[in-house]
């Protein structure tokens, strides 16, 4: 089952990398008019946030807390991040030796972080009349 895991939320990664290749800075700060919408902005950033975050957890065996390393909000910004947080799990993964169910436990809640963004992103893109890359699994 992990090495699933690993290549869906490997694929995950790069549907991220796809999206923000074909928006624009200005999609990145559009709203839509429900209550407590986020702009893609801000779900990107907490993708980023949390990659890197379970990353660190990864490496050390156990969560020890959500930080994200954006400074700046550019459309550059968040390419760079999407690719170097991606990059980061993928080599606390392959540095991981033996499996414990804490590793388990780490890699599934970073994949559900993942999937529950992604439903999040569908339902702005869509409202705001936008198309999604291929990748994009459940659009």
């Amino acid at each position: 089952m992990r090495s699933t895991l690993v290549r869906n939320l490997t694929a995950r990664f790069q549907s991220y990398s796809d999206l923000i290749s074909q928006i624009d800075d200005a999609a990145l700060t559009e709203r839509l008019a429900p209550p407590k919408h986020k702009s893609l902005r801000e779900h990107l950033g907490c993708i980023i946030g949390a990659r890197e975050s379970y990353a660190k957890a990864l490496d050390a065996g156990e969560w020890s807390g959500f930080s994200c390393s954006m400074t700046q909000y550019t459309h550059m910004d968040f390419a760079e991040k999407l690719k170097s947080s991606s990059r980061a799990v993928q080599d606390a993964i392959a540095g991981i030796g033996e499996w414990t169910p804490t590793w388990d436990e780490l890699l599934l809640a970073l994949a559900e972080h993942e999937v529950m963004h992604e439903g999040q992103i569908i339902r702005h893109v869509y409202g705001l009349e936008g198309t999604l890359p291929k990748s994009w699994k459940w659009a």
